[in-house]
């Protein structure tokens, strides 16, 4: 006798997304993590435009992390026409993507993931007891959105980004008024840290064999942007050699493709990923927090993920502190220099909130003719639907909706976006 226990619609993550778990006398049968989001065609509907105009459609793929599409589409774009931007355009794409990283930490911690640990179905239940979380949430998401807003002229699909630089530019005092908002904020940055740390701890999801990629950062200095992928396993590759070693396969229950390493194994990208393999690179108040914390940094579970984002949030604000003393140190900043466009081929990966989101485009006459995009739920969707698994078999004999409400939470851990996730390359 097979029963199946479905959830129809994972509350609180971004996009369409369903879990379908067949249970048997024996325990699970079969679980699947059904993206039922319909398909979209970004990679195929920019062949053929001229690179400006595919730059402007990317970002239009999720509004949750525009600005990690937008920049990583780019710098594939400069790649391919052989441009290198200088280093103060490049601290200000760090600061822009900074931005991103700000408020979408702070919205999937506080708004999808706090309600779980207290006992809420949803945020605005939390109103009257945690008034002060609520706050620090809002604070948090709108000084990120402050630094989008500024520097890229919206805080949502960055259009002021562009191909060697940016249209214009903050005024300097613009730039001052940003940083004291950030000071505002590291402090709540810092309660964000202590209120996860003290949390209590839900059902691990164990996984010994758990492999984690990341960047390796350029410059030594733990952040978004580099030219290699680290894995746990010790093995480094180019970002140009992704195609060979993230191979993507289609489900039958999904709209989304699953991603494997080395085309074998499921893997996990995302800020426990960074942490993994980067915590040596941390500086200031974040360092001092991962030493303290660092028990709590677990590789090998899942929900580790959302307090190395509580982690990452202090280090990204202070980061972006002292970036914005870097740009003022050297004001004025030409906001562009002009780019040749040139036949090429280019490829980026970056980290997006959610971990590696890997862009190759290839250019030729001045247009887009071809183009492969892997985000990053793309990339852990296959290793989600494994520790949906683990969490369902651990639970078997709970009720059904404790195990709903279990393995709803397992996805919830991964900040996955599923809208960003469901691409097809071909019409």
């Amino acid at each position: 006798m097979y029963i199946p226990i479905t959830v129809d619609h994972i509350a609180r993550v971004e996009g369409k997304g369903g879990i379908e778990i067949i249970m048997s006398d024996e325990g699970v049968k079969e679980v699947k993590l059904n993206i039922i989001e319909g398909p979209r065609f970004f990679e195929a509907i920019t062949i053929g435009k001229k690179v400006e105009e595919a730059l402007a459609v990317y970002p239009r793929i999720c509004s949750f992390c525009s600005a990690a599409h937008k920049l990583t589409a780019i710098e594939a774009a400069e790649k391919a026409v052989g441009f290198t931007p200088r280093e103060e355009i490049q601290d200000l794409r760090d600061l822009l993507y900074i931005g991103d990283m700000i408020e979408s930490h702070a919205l999937h911690l506080y708004l999808l993931v706090l309600p779980d640990y207290l006992g809420y179905s949803n945020p605005l239940e939390m109103l009257d007891k945690y008034g002060k979380e609520i706050r620090c949430a809002m604070a948090l998401k709108n000084i990120g959105a402050r630094i989008m807003d500024a520097i890229g002229s919206r805080a949502i699909h960055q259009e002021n980004a562009i191909m060697g630089g940016f249209g214009k530019l903050p005024t300097r005092a613009q730039f001052e008024e940003l940083r004291e908002g950030l000071k505002e904020a590291f402090p709540m940055a810092e309660h964000t840290v202590e209120l996860f740390s003290k949390l209590e701890q839900y059902e691990e999801v164990k996984d010994k064999e758990m492999i984690h990629m990341a960047i390796k950062p350029r410059n030594g200095i733990y952040g978004i942007f580099g030219d290699y992928v680290k894995v746990s396993d010790g093995f480094e590759f180019p970002v140009e050699d992704y195609q060979k070693h993230i191979v993507e396969r289609v489900v039958e229950h999904s709209f989304a493709k699953h991603s494997f390493y080395n085309g074998e194994k499921p893997f996990i990208v995302g800020a426990i990923s960074r942490i993994v393999n980067n915590a040596d690179l941390l500086y200031g108040r974040a360092k001092e927090l991962y030493a303290q914390y660092k028990d709590l940094l677990r590789y090998d579970n899942c929900f580790a993920n959302n307090f190395a984002q509580a982690l990452e949030l202090v280090y990204f604000i202070e980061r972006a502190i002292d970036i914005i003393g870097d740009i003022l140190a050297k004001w004025p900043i030409k906001p562009r220099d002009e780019v040749e466009i040139r036949d090429g081929r280019g490829v980026s990966i970056t980290e997006a909130p959610r971990g590696l989101v890997a862009y190759t485009i290839e250019v030729k006459d001045g247009r887009v003719v071809y183009a492969d995009i892997i985000t990053p739920t793309a990339m852990n969707l296959a290793i989600m639907e494994r520790h949906v698994r683990m969490m369902a078999e651990k639970h078997c004999q709970d009720t059904p909706e404790r195990l709903k409400y279990l393995t709803e939470m397992t996805v919830r851990a991964y900040d996955p976006c599923i809208s960003c996730s469901v691409h097809v390359v071909k019409l």
